[in-house]
């Protein structure tokens, strides 16, 4: 309908669509009866009758039942509005979702907030103005003209001439619209995400004194927005001006002076030319909302165009509906990569290639590497936020293709290198772990996480607020409270993302502690530059350019004396350097 695609449209918003559409057109017929019944009581009233009295109450039930219809028409736009905006805000989660923290790659999180937010605002005015009166305002001049052709043929003729300039006219400056509203949907969303950056890097942009040349810059593009705007406003307004100036005074001066000269000619009586000058006010009132509404359907349609394309992203992987066949529920998993390559769109080389890895159960696997050696990519190939292009992981012997991304992400608990708390309570961000964790079980995670002593020292204890990105908590406790997170999922596979990498020597002794406690019995890859974390596991893989350089114990890659040899060498060089040279 209208170009609109049928994944923004839900049952519910048809079903409020047509009965806003049944009723605007049902308005038609009764406003017109309403109009022929006021004629024939001015005939009356010259003829010396009184036919009001007579038809007093079919004139109030005529009143009543515009009034009643417009009440519906109004209901079914606004009904049909909500449920759209609900519609389209779920879809745009959904697909988040679906894409996965991939999209963050090529899409700022601030335009997608902003097309969910404020843009679907813009289909409010869409289908709560536009959708449903485009086509009352289409079918409202037929019924009227019809209804003038039985009262006198020749007015009849006339407003019909009139009729084609409205369309032909709207549609010539729809194109010169459609190109303005695009560009100004794309600066509003470039500004809405460029606001968003600031506010949350606002302690980066004080420490660089950056904020106000950040300001400035934000003051240009509100500009570039304004002129945008206004050249919106300028041709919707220009419309308006010729509907109502033009074409609106221009067909009811005709209908009241072609009436007038077919009354002079004995051809119309007084209450016909009443009739006929009533129902071209009509005709010109509809025709008026076609320009008052077209800027609000012309932004309307942009931003449903902004969703279609959002929502026809392709996800980065694919997910099969399958369980693991022969899985138990917590058992250590045993996962393997066979010949995996990856190479990221636009990339000169492969992130990973042609790269083998097994992880046993029960053993933690330091993976370490340069920047850039593919230490991330394999991390993101096993949670399923990526797809490698070529050969297989296996979870227990079964390629993950064959598997769900939920049963897979289930066997997963991560700590990452900087964990995302949720604005809330800690026991609410303990609680995505597990939505019904009892008090007790909250308890036991974070005194496993060493982060008990804190809770229990703040006056609301597990009530105690975050602040927002988890801001009102040390680097420290926000490690422990993902750590204690993590615990409270009790997945098979844990994944240690540089878990020790931005605290002191006193606080990783304490995650260090209850990083043990999380990896007991479990399938572990860790990934870390501290060598002092590396050095707690049963076997290091140094990877290099996206493959394996070397594997194995760490007795036994010091005495193969390779790459994690060199980083131990250089490590003890640097510690007995004198500390005046390494302040210097």
């Amino acid at each position: 309908m209208l170009g609109v695609d049928d994944r923004l449209i839900t049952p519910a918003t048809m079903k409020w669509v047509k009965i806003g559409l049944v009723a605007g057109l049902a308005t038609v017929p009764t406003t017109i009866l309403l109009y022929w019944v006021l004629g024939l009581a001015v005939d009356a009233a010259i003829e010396g009758s009184n036919l009001l009295r007579q038809w007093f109450a079919i004139m109030a039930l005529l009143v009543l039942a515009k009034a009643a219809l417009a009440w519906v028409f109004r209901t079914g736009q606004f009904r049909a509005s909500a449920e759209a905006k609900i519609n389209v805000r779920d879809r745009i989660y959904q697909q988040v979702v679906r894409l996965g923290p991939g999209i963050l790659g090529k899409r700022r999180t601030g335009e997608i907030a902003g097309t969910a937010t404020e843009g679907v605002e813009y289909l409010d005015y869409y289908f709560s103005v536009y959708f449903v009166q485009i086509w009352v305002a289409i079918a409202i001049p037929i019924f009227l003209c019809t209804a003038i052709f039985w009262i006198d043929w020749v007015v009849g003729l006339w407003m019909l001439a009139g009729v084609p300039l409205t369309p032909l006219f709207v549609g010539s400056s729809a194109r010169g619209f459609r190109r303005i509203s695009a560009q100004n949907a794309e600066v509003k969303n470039r500004n809405s995400a460029q606001y968003l950056d600031s506010i949350q890097g606002m302690g980066t942009l004080k420490m660089f004194n950056h904020a106000e040349r950040r300001g400035q810059e934000m003051e240009a593009g509100n500009e570039v927005q304004r002129r945008a705007t206004m050249k919106l406003l300028l041709v919707a307004q220009s419309q308006f001006v010729f509907l109502e100036l033009g074409f609106a005074l221009f067909s009811t001066a005709v209908a009241l002076g072609v009436s007038l000269y077919r009354y002079t000619g004995g051809f119309m009586t007084p209450g016909e030319v009443v009739a006929v000058v009533l129902l071209s006010l009509e005709f010109s009132r509809t025709l008026l909302l076609i320009g008052e509404f077209f800027f609000a359907g012309a932004l309307g349609r942009e931003v449903a165009a902004e969703v279609r394309k959002f929502l026809d992203e392709t996800p980065p992987v694919t997910s099969a509906a399958n369980e693991h066949p022969g899985a138990t529920e917590g058992k250590a998993v045993r996962i393997e990569l066979r010949d995996v390559s990856f190479t990221y769109p636009g990339a000169d080389r492969p992130a990973i290639e042609h790269l083998d890895m097994t992880l046993e159960p029960n053993e933690t696997v330091a993976l370490i590497g340069r920047s850039g050696s593919g230490k991330t990519t394999v991390t993101n190939l096993l949670l399923r936020t990526l797809e490698p292009q070529s050969g297989d992981i296996l979870f227990d012997g079964v390629p993950e293709k064959e598997l769900s991304v939920e049963w897979i992400r289930r066997q997963i608990a991560l700590v990452p290198q900087d964990p995302f708390l949720f604005y809330g309570t800690i026991a609410e961000n303990l609680r995505m772990a597990k939505a019904d964790a009892t008090e007790a079980e909250l308890i036991a995670a974070t005194q496993a996480a060493e982060l008990y002593d804190f809770i229990r020292a703040n006056p609301d204890g597990f009530n105690t607020k975050v602040g927002d990105q988890g801001m009102a908590l040390s680097g420290g406790q926000a490690q422990r409270l993902a750590i204690a997170r993590a615990l409270l999922k009790n997945a098979p596979i844990v994944i240690l993302d540089e878990p020790t990498s931005q605290i002191d020597v006193e606080t990783e002794t304490l995650l260090n502690r209850a990083l043990e406690r999380l990896t007991k019995n479990k399938t572990v890859l860790l990934i870390a530059h501290r060598l002092s974390t590396i050095e707690q596991a049963d076997r290091i893989i140094v990877m290099e350019g996206g493959r394996v350089a070397e594997s194995g114990t760490r007795a036994e890659l010091l005495a193969h004396d390779g790459i994690y040899a060199g980083m131990i060498r250089t490590k003890r060089q640097m510690e007995s350097r004198p500390a005046t040279a390494r302040t210097a």
